[in-house]
């Protein structure tokens, strides 16, 4: 499988219609945040541990009220935020979904962060809507693996920040070249990226292509353990929700893509328990 197949508009489409599902699990959580939850001994319910992946790269990447954050693919804005609530940061976010987008605005009027936040639609792949160097910072909490072009999104990422500005992701990474996997593997790792609209960059060619864009000082946090709970919590629902949402979809209850998303996180499970699929934090400064 290629990255250049990889159509974002499909990644978007994937969201926006899983969006009723996410809405349920926000009311559940008490947020709107989609990602991995990191567990540790201060959080370890999954609406905390969720709250504290954010926590956990906001420190890495050294936020504090001074800085103009760009948030890629913030998805509902949760993370925007939580940042601007947290740290006072000014932050812009982006994303191609127009529904997500209005959510993330609601939130932050919901958060009272509206005159610290906005919202724009915009591909990170470009950021036709960003000014050259008028960030501090580029965020990105589970985007970058939604890129068919890691390279281009990362230029796109250094043209916005000043000269001593930085990056920081926290994505899954491979372990292991896409060669070295069991056939097993690979086909569990392709059911993963299409169901959920991903391409999962092996981790050292991933450092690889920041130093190529135009980053230094690359370093790396390996944060598998902390979100193991949530693959197996997430795989564990998965055994019961998708073949029963397979007799739910005869009546048009339960979609295709609802369904590849409960086998996709079935997978992700897997794969990290085999250790060829791994959860890293990455920061770097721009050269």
């Amino acid at each position: 499988m290629s990255n250049s197949d990889l159509d974002t508009d499909e990644v978007a489409a994937i969201y926006d219609e899983l969006l009723k599902t996410y809405q349920t699990e926000w009311s559940y959580r008490g947020h709107r945040s989609l990602h991995l939850e990191y567990y540790d001994e201060d959080h370890d319910e999954p609406g905390s541990a969720a709250m504290n992946t954010m926590r956990v790269l906001s420190e890495a990447a050294r936020i504090d009220s001074s800085d103009r954050v760009l948030n890629i693919g913030c998805g509902a804005g949760e993370d925007s935020v939580w940042n601007a609530r947290a740290h006072g940061a000014t932050v812009v976010g982006v994303n191609i979904s127009e529904s997500q987008l209005e959510l993330a605005r609601e939130n932050a009027a919901e958060h009272g962060v509206s005159d610290l936040t906005t919202f724009n639609y915009d591909d990170f792949q470009d950021l036709d809507t960003i000014d050259d160097d008028s960030m501090d910072v580029v965020w990105g909490l589970e985007a970058l693996s939604h890129s068919p072009d890691p390279a281009r999104a990362l230029t796109a990422a250094r043209r916005t920040l000043v000269d001593d500005g930085r990056v920081a992701f926290t994505d899954l990474f491979l372990s292991v070249d896409r060669e070295d996997l069991t056939a097993d593997q690979r086909e569990r790792l392709d059911n993963i990226e299409d169901g959920l609209g991903l391409r999962i960059s092996v981790l050292e060619q991933f450092e690889q292509t920041l130093d190529e864009t135009g980053f230094e000082n690359v370093l790396r946090r390996d944060l598998t353990d902390g979100i193991k709970r949530c693959t197996e919590r997430r795989r564990s629902f998965a055994r019961i929700a998708h073949p029963a949402g397979r007799l739910l979809s005869v009546f048009g209850v339960v979609s295709d893509t609802q369904l590849d998303r409960f086998s996709a996180s079935a997978d992700i499970d897997r794969l990290v328990e085999a250790g060829v699929l791994g959860y890293a934090l990455v920061t770097a400064d721009a050269a």
